[in-house]
């Protein structure tokens, strides 16, 4: 079940990524220290929450684009359009090869 948009939790990721996105923009002061404080916390933030319970619009944040694609990798040992790829290129190489047998 998703969690509701108004969600503490889902709040608190906004903002963090927001913080993020601002330190990479140059809006707010690049703090090392803070980046990666940052960072971790929307790891951490993230780790209870899937891609479908955050609004629509949010995904377009780079911030999270980059921690959830970091998490698939993770989970999944591949990059989320990787697979989709790899198949493409395997359905394609048995077509030509089943065009050269017959």
């Amino acid at each position: 079940m998703p969690l509701p948009a108004s969600s503490g939790q889902i709040l608190y990721v906004l903002d963090v990524a927001q913080k993020l996105h601002e330190m990479e923009n140059g809006r707010l002061r690049l703090d090392p220290v803070a980046y990666k404080l940052f960072a971790r916390r929307l790891k951490q933030a993230l780790a209870g929450c899937s891609p479908r319970d955050l609004p629509a619009n949010v995904s377009q944040a780079p911030a999270l684009r980059e921690a959830l694609a970091d998490r698939y990798f993770v989970e999944h040992g591949h990059f989320m359009n990787e697979q989709a790829a790899a198949d493409i290129a395997w359905a394609t190489i048995d077509r030509v090869q089943d065009r050269l047998r017959g």
